[in-house]
């Protein structure tokens, strides 16, 4: 082989290597996405805007919403994607792919939920509900803002794990709907179990309350569709 077939052979080389090198860091990319954001979609899933991808998100017949009706009252859990949030952060009809990837990469540490407590048939104070002393009212104010976190957990798997964070929503109205905003830390950097949300009641004497997320239903997710 002479000189020339030599330098053409090594560019040739050369040019398999990179391409190679190129597919393999996409490859490399997508799963680095895949973990950061939790249950991100796959590439076979519905592009949506952000009114249809919020509504997809929060309807209860899509697996990232969960209900329970015990007596007089409702609990319901919101498993939150990263774009999600940022959707109802932003409150915009469309949202620019910079600012969502900007947000998500700040959201990435950690998974988030909503826990939301409804009286049903009632416009009474939720806190008032079968009350029986101004006392009982105060204790439970304090315990849905400072108690109630340590009564809450995430099981994923064979792992437990703490409620990381916690913010009772509270409402100075008569409202009968009390909000709690949750965030898990993220088990070895990802999320690929199915996910069950515990809840110990103690203020309505419901007990243990359990909401699954399995990841079947989380793995469709569908694209949010940005600019």
């Amino acid at each position: 082989m002479n000189k020339t077939e030599w330098i053409a052979l090594a560019c040739f080389v050369l040019y398999i290597s990179s391409c190679s090198d190129t597919g393999n860091k996409g490859i490399s990319d997508d799963k680095i996405f895949e973990v950061e954001n939790g249950y991100a979609p796959s590439k076979q899933a519905e592009l949506m805007p952000v009114k249809d991808y919020v509504q997809w998100v929060q309807n209860t017949g899509n697996g990232f919403r969960k209900e329970k009706t015990i007596k007089d009252l409702t609990f319901s859990a919101q498993f939150k994607p990263y774009e999600y949030i940022v959707c109802l952060e932003e409150k915009q009809h469309e949202l620019a792919d910079s600012i969502v990837k900007k947000r998500v990469s700040e959201l990435k540490d950690m998974q988030y939920y909503d826990l939301r407590i409804s009286l049903n048939n009632a416009q009474s104070e939720l806190l008032k509900h079968d009350l029986s002393s101004a006392q009982q009212y105060q204790e439970r104010v304090n315990y849905f803002a400072f108690g109630m976190q340590r009564d809450i957990q995430l099981v994923e798997g064979t792992d437990t794990l703490p409620c990381a964070m916690y913010h009772f929503e509270r409402s100075f109205d008569v409202s009968p709907v009390s909000v709690f905003l949750l965030g898990f830390p993220i088990r070895n950097g990802e999320t690929p179990e199915d996910k069950t949300l515990l809840v110990y009641d103690r203020i309505f004497n419901t007990g243990l309350i359990k909401f699954t997320f399995s990841k079947k239903e989380l793995k469709n997710l569908p694209k949010l569709k940005t600019i």
